[in-house]
């Protein structure tokens, strides 16, 4: 079943929920993804789901921070494996701008660096045929550093202060 049509719907994270601890949030996220799926199949269980998430995602599929989805903290969410669980099919995650970066490698021969400035800020370089990432997913995740530590800096989505993605976002 291809995706002919875009449902945008807010996060369950903690933009809506802000007093949850992380854990709860990561488990509204887990549902929305799985209720999210079921409306778009009619309830029909997919051959296989795609997920691009915003955050470092490492090779087996293990979301290892959502700074703009669930804060600084919490453990790293098997967020690949719980949904395959839910779904009942395959379900490949991959860092958001990752994706993206897939889409244009598509038509895209030559070597090519995507930035992307949104709720996050970050870079993907894709040469030789593959997205450069390191064995945790990391490649381009620049948004979060500390570009101004003074108490008053602007608070960023992931509820810190100072980081590039407030400043620039």
């Amino acid at each position: 079943m291809a995706v002919n049509s875009v449902r945008r719907v807010p996060v369950e994270g903690m933009a809506r929920h802000p007093q949850d601890p992380v854990a709860v949030l990561q488990r509204r996220i887990v549902d929305q993804i799985v209720d999210e799926v079921g409306r778009h199949t009619g309830g029909a269980a997919p051959r296989a789901v795609g997920v691009a998430f915003a955050g470092p995602i490492s090779a087996d599929d293990l979301v290892l921070a959502a700074p703009t989805v669930w804060g600084q903290r919490g453990e790293p969410l098997p967020l690949g494996q719980l949904l395959t669980e839910r779904i009942g099919a395959p379900v490949v995650v991959v860092n958001d701008l990752t994706a993206a970066a897939w889409r244009y490698a598509a038509t895209e021969t030559e070597p090519f660096c995507l930035l992307t400035v949104s709720s996050g800020i970050g870079n993907k370089v894709f040469r030789g045929g593959e997205v450069l990432l390191d064995a945790d997913g990391h490649g381009g995740e620049l948004g979060h550093w500390v570009c101004d530590p003074s108490p008053e800096a602007p608070l960023c989505d992931c509820g810190a202060r100072g980081h590039l993605a407030a400043i620039a976002s």
